[in-house]
């Protein structure tokens, strides 16, 4: 299985990485989400893990124009942002799944699965 990871700390991304290679997944892994859009355009993916809180655009208007672009890879958004209101945004916005941080390797696996 292929994976697109826009996570920009880099901690976490690389913790998550390895939690997918444990599982015998391909990750590519980018911190900017106007990487992960373009990148998420260009190739295909299985899935994209997705942060919200990114440096240079949020990770929303990625999602927004990924949709808009008509690219239909699932999406799962991984978010310290826990309220109703931003789960309720994400999924409004096409995403497939929201997981918040922390969260056990065990259930991030198992929602991939579920999704792909």
């Amino acid at each position: 299985m292929r994976v697109l990871l826009v996570e920009d700390d880099a901690q976490t991304a690389a913790s998550i990485k390895m939690i997918l290679i444990n599982e015998s997944f391909i990750c590519d892994t980018t911190d900017l989400g106007e990487d992960g859009l373009e990148i998420g355009k260009l190739y295909d993916y299985d899935i994209i893990l997705l942060d919200l809180m990114l440096p240079d655009i949020d990770g929303y208007e990625v999602l927004r124009r990924l949709r808009t672009a008509r690219v239909r890879t699932p999406i799962l958004i991984l978010s310290g942002l826990a309220e109703l209101d931003h789960k309720i945004k994400g999924l409004g916005f096409g995403a497939d799944d929201f997981l918040t941080k922390p969260f056990d390797r065990r259930e991030l696996i198992a929602r991939i699965q579920a999704i792909v």
